[in-house]
């Protein structure tokens, strides 16, 4: 993932402690999926409030690309682009 785009990440309040208090964060990937995989890693406490068990999305969580839902996409396997936008909004 050395080329992989950089995206930056909008956190809701609900997370924000498990990542340093940060509204915004940046990491890279090829997916959404490897995005999320990169905030755990940098975030290690964050894995339980963002991923399932079994490694989805976590629920009452949606991820929104561009504005679009990932659900309208490819999910967690949609593609991303340099410089995109990845906001994480609670449902409930």
């Amino acid at each position: 993932m050395i080329d992989s785009p950089v995206v930056s990440v909008y956190m809701p309040g609900s997370l924000r402690a498990h990542v340093d208090g940060h509204e915004e964060i940046t990491v890279s990937g090829d997916t959404v999926g490897d995005l999320l995989e990169a905030i755990v890693h940098e975030y290690p406490a964050i894995r339980s409030h963002l991923l399932s068990p079994e490694g989805g999305l976590a629920p009452r969580l949606a991820l929104y690309l561009g504005g679009r839902s990932i659900g309208e996409l490819q999910g967690l396997a949609t593609p991303v682009e340099l410089e995109e936008v990845l906001s994480i909004v609670p449902t409930r």
